[in-house]
């Protein structure tokens, strides 16, 4: 068990004139004068009489030093002046397309008769894609898809623009987005174009088929983008014998 006592009169008053006889000192606030620690990185610049010193993995510099570790500005210096390899792109001028600003209902509308008027270049750009495997190859195929879907919805707003805008807008409306709840009007829209533009509407499924695209494009080198394989090992020269002292697979054998 601890127990404590009071201090007494003559102990208190000890204790009060050692008190009035220490100096007091005041720790002085931080200043912009004062070398405070400052954090930075391995790249950074360091002014002259500084030091890195690395603290729990991060390197801290403090002004106030003069010692400089060796290597350690000479390894910074080396990997601040390496740059990585140069990355050819495109312009904006070859990027800036118009867009196709229409909503989502406008493009679930016209999905079935704009995947079979524009299957030939969105095949066409698909299998780019795929055989590239770089988007700044197919900026020519990208532009056709573009192309096509924008005279499309021309076409429509030209010939079918009343019917098409009831049946969007009934898709709109529904809960969903649901086409099976605007029959009436997809309809009327179907018979719009097949009289005025001649589009017959897909069967079920038939966008889906697995086609074959003929295209004038060169056939890259390496499709699949597959890594050459290794060189076999070379022949052993000499004649192997066995271990003298038997396996090493187990050290300890008892």
């Amino acid at each position: 068990m601890v127990t404590s006592r009071r201090a007494g009169p003559e102990e208190e008053e000890q204790a009060g004139t050692e008190n009035k006889l220490r100096p007091h000192v005041e720790h002085p606030l931080p200043t912009r004068f004062s070398p405070a620690p400052r954090w930075c990185m391995r790249t950074s610049s360091v002014r002259a009489g500084g030091a890195c010193a690395v603290a729990r993995g991060l390197p801290v510099c403090r002004g106030g030093g003069r010692a400089r570790a060796e290597g350690e500005f000479k390894e910074t210096g080396a990997r601040a002046t390496a740059m990585p390899g140069s990355l050819e792109v495109p312009s904006l001028e070859e990027l800036d397309v118009q867009e196709v600003s229409v909503s989502t209902s406008v493009l679930k509308a016209a999905a079935h008769h704009y995947g079979s008027q524009c299957d030939k270049p969105n095949k066409e750009f698909m299998l780019c894609r795929w055989e590239e495997k770089d988007p700044r190859k197919c900026l020519k195929e990208g532009k056709q898809v573009n192309q096509c879907a924008l005279e499309f919805f021309r076409k429509i707003k030209a010939h079918c623009a009343e019917p098409f805008t009831e049946y969007w807008t009934c898709i709109d409306y529904t809960n969903l987005q649901e086409l099976r709840r605007c029959r009436k009007q997809q309809l009327a829209f179907d018979n719009c174009v097949l009289e005025n533009l001649g589009w017959v509407r897909p069967d079920l499924g038939e966008l889906s088929k697995v086609t074959k695209v003929q295209t004038d494009r060169p056939i890259p080198e390496n499709v699949y983008h597959s890594r050459p394989r290794p060189e076999p090992n070379p022949p052993i020269e000499g004649d192997l014998k066995p271990a003298k002292y038997g396996s090493r697979l187990f050290f300890w054998n008892w």
